[in-house]
């Protein structure tokens, strides 16, 4: 995390052309640590939702805009707009259920610039406007997108996000049985362009659990910042980045001084009952959870969050974490990281607007933020 910064000055500049300046050259030295007396605060706001109502039981999803300007919350095709400058609804509309507009079965959404939302549906993705108009669909024969792959074909609808100024398709194909993952690369023709096993990322079947009736594992996250992909798994802090514009995917493990770099110990793959199966769980939350990325426009910085557990109720289930915060230079070079103190659980759908993070919150079924400002 430590970098360098040489300076030079000229003693002498252009008023003293007649003779050549000399040249001192200074090094100063940047805090390797840039979170090691990170302190912060907490301020909760409400929204004003007049008249409206949000629909807080399960089954809702919500996403801010790319410019943290709105938030929008979208259960049972009614897409609610949050203004997060004046704390109000401002908007409500509905999709269609049917039709050449409709969605289809969609298990989210995520906002994109201009208005528009893009729905990462199983079988046919799309863009859709704020007139609740279909612009753009693909229609994936995933057969031919997975062949010569040992992918179940469905699951190229694993993860799917958008490349907006491209407009490819980015998911994590798998083959189910061995929990083998994929990064591919579909096109706007509808083409695959890339298809690559993430190796690295194997060994996270080791935290792989299974009875006759479930199984649990380890998640992986797929996002894109400033165009790069960043595929990232709750196993480690190593992270795959992808690069749109060079098409090259290389692999990057992060040298963490306070925060564990990955899960450790062994579990049981294969269990026989309920209760087996859950005494294997409670295992895994002793264990280092890494979250996805954030990413700040204002700081131009990525941040990080990683838990574990440290405090567990009579029955032996996970009450309250430990928590991590990590920065990241915009190059994904390490600059930071730090324990939280005061905080037992990681925010719940941060994002960053203007410098701060924000995390939305249900209180008594209102929709509200908890802002947290950071000074370091």
């Amino acid at each position: 995390m430590r970098k360098l910064l040489t300076i030079s000055v000229l003693a002498l500049l252009s008023a003293c052309k007649e003779k050549p300046g000399s040249e001192v050259v200074s090094t100063i030295e940047e805090p390797k640590n840039i979170l090691e007396n990170l302190t912060y605060t907490v301020d909760t706001l409400m929204v004003d939702t007049g008249n409206e109502i949000l629909d807080f039981s399960l089954g809702y999803s919500t996403s801010p805009s790319p410019d943290g300007r709105f938030f929008y919350f979208f259960k049972n095709l009614k897409m609610q707009k949050i203004d997060l400058d004046h704390l109000t609804l401002i908007n409500s509309f509905s999709l269609e259920k049917d039709g050449p507009n409709s969605p289809g079965h969609t298990f989210g959404f995520y906002a994109l610039s201009g208005g528009n939302f893009f729905f990462p549906t199983l079988h046919r993705p799309s863009i859709i406007t704020d007139q609740g108009l279909k612009i753009k669909a693909w229609n994936l024969d995933r057969e031919e997108l997975a062949e010569g792959f040992p992918v179940e074909p469905f699951s190229l609808g694993n993860r799917v996000i958008l490349d907006p100024k491209r407009l490819n398709l980015y998911s994590l194909p798998m083959n189910i049985e061995t929990r083998d993952y994929y990064f591919a690369v579909i096109d706007s023709l509808e083409n695959r362009k890339k298809m690559v096993e993430l190796t690295e990322f194997k060994w996270a079947n080791k935290y792989l659990i299974r009875s006759d009736a479930e199984q649990k594992g380890e998640f992986l996250h797929l996002q894109q910042f400033n165009e790069l992909v960043l595929i990232s798994c709750t196993v480690g802090n190593g992270t795959y980045i992808y690069n749109p514009s060079l098409d090259s995917l290389f692999y990057r493990e992060f040298s963490h001084e306070i925060v564990p770099l990955e899960k450790t110990g062994e579990v049981k793959n294969k269990v026989g009952s309920r209760a087996e199966f859950e005494d294997e769980l409670k295992k895994l939350k002793h264990q280092i959870d890494y979250w996805s990325f954030l990413w700040d426009q204002k700081s131009k910085r990525y941040f990080r969050f990683a838990s574990r557990a440290i405090r567990f109720d009579e029955g032996g289930w996970a009450k309250e974490f430990e928590l991590f915060l990590m920065a990241y230079s915009k190059d994904l070079e390490l600059i930071g990281e730090t324990r939280l103190k005061g905080l037992s659980r990681t925010p719940f759908g941060a994002f960053f607007k203007d410098g701060k993070l924000y995390s939305y919150v249900n209180i008594e079924d209102e929709l509200g933020f908890a802002v947290f400002t950071f000074d370091f």
